[in-house]
């Protein structure tokens, strides 16, 4: 029984694995598809995922830029060692840059300054939220998480029933949820409202979201 390979090399099989299957082209439609979905299986085998804080999508490697996939796809085809190494290198690149992307994510400052603000601002812009509310969320957002006193110079002048009603409303609309249950300190919730909208037009922006195929 032969040696194992070593994990280094793991990402270059799934790349030569890659260029194999669509030399093979074994359907007459959809090869695009399944072998980007074949391509994410191995990276998630090999251990790119949730788990390890690194969620990589094939897509975004393979399809920001159809022409330089094609030719470096033809290039491996030739199945010398220059046009393989050619190919290897492109996936790997490829998949460090979206490493490198992924993780300007992580990082609060970058994703509080270039997506989550932004996506306030295209919610207000539209009038979907009120100038007070906008500033509810800018300062939650500033903050990270937010309790009543934190908002109080939002509303001067006013009692503490007021800021605790318009929580409340920023709550049903689902643009606040509690950081726990019970809590009351409160951050931003992104899931099935108006700001999930400018959070994909962020981020679209930024280049985190390929073109589509």
């Amino acid at each position: 029984m032969g040696q194992a390979d070593l994990p280094k090399y793991d990402l270059i099989k799934t790349a030569i694995a890659h260029h194999r299957f669509v030399w093979i082209h074994p359907f007459n439609n959809g090869n695009g598809r399944m072998v980007r979905l074949l391509t994410y299986a191995l990276m998630v085998k090999q251990g790119f995922h949730v788990n390890t804080d690194r969620i990589l999508n094939p897509t975004a490697v393979f399809c920001s830029d159809r022409k330089k996939y094609y030719d470096c796809l033809a290039k491996a085809d030739a199945g010398d060692e220059k046009g393989t190494t050619a190919w290897c290198e492109y996936v790997l690149s490829g998949l460090k840059q979206e490493i490198e992307k992924i993780d300007r994510l992580t990082e609060y400052q970058y994703l509080k300054k270039e997506i989550i603000v932004p996506a306030i601002a295209f919610a207000h812009e539209r009038k979907v939220i009120t100038d007070t509310e906008a500033r509810i969320l800018r300062k939650t957002a500033e903050l990270g998480r937010m309790q009543a006193s934190d908002i109080a110079d939002v509303f001067p002048g006013k009692a503490s029933a007021e800021i605790s009603r318009q929580i409340a409303r920023l709550r049903d609309r689902k643009m606040l949820q509690p950081e726990k249950e019970g809590s009351r300190k409160y951050v931003i919730r992104f899931d099935n409202n108006y700001l999930l909208r400018g959070i994909i037009k962020s981020l679209d922006e930024k280049g985190f979201l390929p073109i589509k195929d």
